[in-house]
């Protein structure tokens, strides 16, 4: 297949992603990092964050890849999700290719590590607010949940590659989301979430908020945080709780668009992010800057309350 180019954080990424298919032999490889200048069209499937690979024919982005071999759980629940947001958007398919569970070594938190149901959820309600084809996959562990390293991994990729790149040499982009979203593939990944949801043992736990996510009305807003919210439509208010002490982006910028997606999108409601630990001056040395955190909490929240008093969007 002719005029296509793998854009790619890593080499070896880029590499390894090439190996897949054989359509995708003759493609050429580019970095992601200088590649915007030369090619802005690539810029749309780059609004959130630099992803993993972008497929891109005659220079239009047709496929966002993500893969990892760490579980989405604890605080790297949300860390890719910006991306995959940023690509679904702008109507282009993606695949989230990591494991549901695996062992973790070393550290406090050594063992079994189990993906939270909350990233399924919100993806789902992505593809509901979109209308993208966003596919998960699960990278494969042995029997003791260790990372299968081998070429096997790949193959639920390579099955997936079949059906988008033959679909897109007949159609193009028309209607692929659709065909992706109601294939027999897609409903198999689906098939395969509900299976390891229903594994866990306290999964009716994700069902509510996380510990950090607290939902309020107006009212009850105003008397936990001393400050009064316009909300015309009133509808109730989500907060975010970042602990961070000084600003910076992973992994909170991801999770609050996860958050975005999962608790403000569906009812209509506002999200405030509170950052526990930071005054107004910290962000406002820093709200004229181009740095990615700024714009993507700019983005995300309806205003953010600080330690010393409350900044709503039209001010951030």
């Amino acid at each position: 297949m002719d005029n296509l180019t793998i854009y790619y954080d890593d080499l070896q990424e880029g590499m390894w992603f090439k190996n897949l298919n054989p359509l995708l032999s003759t493609s050429s490889l580019e970095p992601i990092t200088g590649s915007i200048a030369q090619n802005p069209k690539i810029a749309k499937a780059l609004k959130y964050d630099r992803a993993d690979i972008i497929l891109a024919h005659n220079d239009e982005p047709i496929l966002v890849v993500e893969r990892t071999i760490e579980v989405p759980s604890g605080h790297n629940v949300g860390q890719r999700f910006a991306r995959i947001a940023g690509a679904a958007e702008e109507s282009i398919p993606s695949v989230y290719f990591f494991p549901y569970k695996a062992t973790k070594h070393g550290g406090e938190t050594a063992g079994p590590r189990y993906a939270n149901l909350r990233l399924f959820y919100s993806l789902s309600e992505l593809i509901n607010y979109t209308g993208s084809a966003v596919t998960t996959i699960n990278w494969p562990v042995d029997e003791d949940c260790e990372i299968i390293t081998t070429p096997e991994k790949d193959n639920d990729l390579k099955i997936y590659l079949d059906l988008f790149l033959n679909y897109y040499i007949e159609h193009g982009m028309e209607n692929i989301n659709e065909y992706i979203l109601n294939s027999e593939f897609q409903q198999d990944q689906y098939n395969e979430v509900a299976d390891f949801s229903r594994s866990l043992k306290r999964r009716t736990t994700y069902d509510s908020p996380p510990p950090s996510v607290k939902i309020y009305s107006t009212n009850d807003f105003s008397v936990e945080y001393g400050h009064n919210i316009s909300n015309s439509n009133n509808n109730n208010i989500v907060v975010y709780e970042i602990g961070m002490n000084y600003l910076r982006s992973d992994p909170y910028t991801g999770t609050a668009m996860l958050y975005e997606y999962l608790y403000k999108k569906p009812s209509d409601n506002l999200l405030v992010l509170h950052f526990k630990n930071l005054a107004t001056e910290d962000w406002n040395n820093l709200a004229t800057s181009d740095r990615k955190d700024i714009k993507l909490y700019r983005h995300v929240s309806d205003g953010i309350l600080f330690t010393d008093g409350y900044i709503k969007k039209s001010n951030l």
